[in-house]
């Protein structure tokens, strides 16, 4: 009898079948990344940016920092756009995220396969693997969902990728517009980035065949450019507002990012804070890396130039991180350079899957990769998922607890966040709010700052600590304070007293100068008892003082290094505020210090200013 059975698939039937194998791998990482992406919802607001961009969403304002230089325009424009559905700005720039994330995710599959050039099975392996290690990374679990300006920027970067390769592969018009648009819009939305995607983009117009296709891009990336920059150059003042506005964020990068915040970081370990801490610990950075320099090498070796523009704009980026970036800063700054990681890395697994002749090797290594990235970023990702971040706690304290008359002081970093959440009530910088303070000795004052505070009744609003907080965030805002004011902090400066020290959230002492003096306003007091101290630091033995009240009988004491004196001031006969005045005999200027020497002049410590009732 003859066998009817088919020996083999027709090769229509084959490619059909191979397409569904391809769609459906490319789905079930889709769906990875979706429901990565809602687990790890932010419930509010949290670090210092995301407020500056919802105040943006509302009002676009760049010179009162809504946003922040270097102004952000695009991404704003994005925001409100997705406000007109949500109507509130931290939920439209969440889910203008959470968007970018998917269209990013899809972006980098199609750019990956057309880069891996390898079998239809193996790109595939190598595009889903590759976008899944960059979106599920532990920087991108903890960053991807955040109302910030990265996830946008990425997804556009991730669209300028794929059309560079399309358009270099079929000389298309389409993908040539698209890549000059996507290029022109991931700087619109992160205007840092134009250091590293000018770079990419030329070498994508390199690598388009015809100057008519150049054309098109360039003409896409200066449409799409005037669309974002106009807006920003007018809500600037014109051209030579907008040059200013960025002259001084050049200068403030030059002189904070690439200086201040560079110092006491040593070489190696600023290259481990922008190569390794985006991937977490070492063993797992450790693996990923070499995976990665593995791929390179096989893409090297087969001179795959459609991954060319990739390996341009990581190495700019990466370059540019190193260079001048804030360290503190740095597993953001990173993520373009990340993203080529993740695509060598998926090359390696591959190369390493060849030689063992089990092409379900990649899926083994990444599925690891992957679990160990979620185990590491677990902890920030459940506090932030599961409840409202310790400013947003902070400020739900005092809306419930605290009359809307209540003076809070607020430090500067948690400034935004005291202006956004907290509207009605008096809100003022600490110095300028401590001035204030001294005329209303009875009144309800606060401090609002970011960290631990070591005042009496001092309430604190805290995440819990990890070594993931600490690499993968900048490390701020995991505690907030809130601390009741003592009256005794209650006085003016007039002159000569420098700010409390070691921190306002530790206020212990203040230095004054040689000549120095307070304002106190005694209403119901009898008297004021002031404590001076000299640190065991200062350089002089001694120190002779010299208190007078309102330049009336003055009383001199001698204090020595180490010791402090504590003196009464009776209240004067005469109504309205007491003066206070200390004249030092000798003053000392500490050592000058390599990296933070200190000019000031000083004299004794300022311990204490007590109240006494009479």
């Amino acid at each position: 009898m003859e066998d009817t059975r088919t020996p083999y698939l027709p090769a229509a039937a084959v490619s059909i079948a191979r397409s569904r194998r391809i769609t459906l791998t490319a789905l079930a990482g889709f769906g990875a990344v979706v429901l990565a992406r809602v687990m790890a919802l932010p419930r509010s607001l949290w670090e210092m940016d995301e407020v500056l961009f919802a105040r943006a969403v509302e009002r676009f304002d760049p010179l009162s920092h809504r946003p922040h230089p270097p102004g952000y325009p695009l991404l704003i424009g994005l925001g409100k756009l997705f406000n007109l559905v949500f109507h509130d700005a931290f939920a439209s720039l969440v889910a203008l995220s959470f968007v970018s994330s998917l269209v990013g995710y899809a972006a980098l599959v199609a750019a990956f396969r057309r880069m891996a050039g390898a079998r239809d099975g193996d790109a595939e392996r190598v595009a889903v693997a590759g976008a899944l290690l960059f979106h599920l990374s532990p920087v991108m679990l903890v960053q991807g969902p955040l109302p910030m300006s990265d996830p946008p920027a990425l997804m556009f970067l991730s669209l300028a990728l794929w059309t560079a390769v399309v358009a270099s592969q079929e000389n298309s018009a389409w993908a040539s517009l698209g890549l000059g648009a996507s290029a022109s819009a991931a700087i619109g939305c992160r205007p840092q980035l134009a250091l590293a995607v000018l770079p990419m983009l030329a070498v994508a117009l390199w690598q388009v065949s015809g100057w008519r296709r150049r054309g098109a891009a360039l003409a896409a990336f200066t449409f799409v450019s005037l669309l974002w920059f106009v807006p920003l150059v007018a809500a600037t003042g014109g051209p030579r507002g907008f040059l200013d506005y960025q002259l001084k964020q050049a200068s403030y990068v030059a002189e904070h990012d690439a200086r201040k915040a560079r110092r006491g970081c040593s070489p190696y370990r600023l290259v481990m804070r922008f190569v390794t801490h985006p991937w977490g610990r070492r063993w797992l950075a450790g693996p990923v890396l070499l995976l990665a320099f593995t791929g390179a090498g096989r893409l090297a070796s087969l001179r795959r130039k459609a991954a060319l523009p990739l390996a341009v704009l990581c190495t700019a980026q990466l370059a540019v991180c190193l260079s001048v970036m804030d360290p503190a800063d740095a597993v953001r700054y990173a993520l373009p350079w990340v993203l080529g990681v993740a695509f060598a890395a998926a090359v390696g697994c591959a190369v390493l899957a060849q030689r063992f002749r089990r092409p379900a090797t990649v899926w083994i290594l990444v599925a690891a990769i992957l679990a160990v990235s979620a185990f590491f970023a677990a902890p920030v990702l459940e506090v932030r998922a599961s409840g409202p971040s310790p400013p947003f706690q902070a400020a739900e304290w005092v809306k419930r607890n605290l009359p809307p008359k209540t003076m809070l002081l607020v430090d500067e970093e948690m400034a935004p966040h005291a202006s956004y959440l907290l509207p009605k009530f008096d809100l003022s910088p600490v110095d300028d709010g401590l001035r204030r303070a001294a005329r209303r000795p009875k009144a309800p004052v606060y401090l609002l700052a970011a960290g631990e505070s070591h005042w009496s009744g001092a309430k604190t609003f805290r995440w819990p600590s990890s070594d993931s907080y600490r690499r993968l965030t900048r490390n701020h805002y995991r505690v907030v304070s809130l601390s009741p004011i003592p009256a005794g902090l209650r006085f003016q400066v007039v002159r000569g007293v420098y700010g409390w020290e070691p921190t306002i959230r530790n206020a212990r002492w203040r230095w004054m100068d040689a000549d120095a003096a307070i304002l106190v306003f005694p209403r119901g007091l009898r008297a004021v008892a002031v404590t001076l101290g000299l640190d065991l630091s200062a350089s002089l033995p001694a120190n002779s003082v010299t208190v007078a009240v309102n330049g009336g009988t003055a009383t001199t004491v001698e204090i020595a290094r180490g010791t402090t004196r504590r003196l009464e001031l009776p209240r004067p006969a005469a109504s309205g505020p007491m003066e206070i005045s200390f004249r030092s005999a000798r003053s000392f200027v500490p050592a000058a210090n390599a990296t933070r020497p200190d000019k000031r002049r000083l004299a004794v410590q300022l311990l204490a200013v007590e109240r006494l009732p009479g």
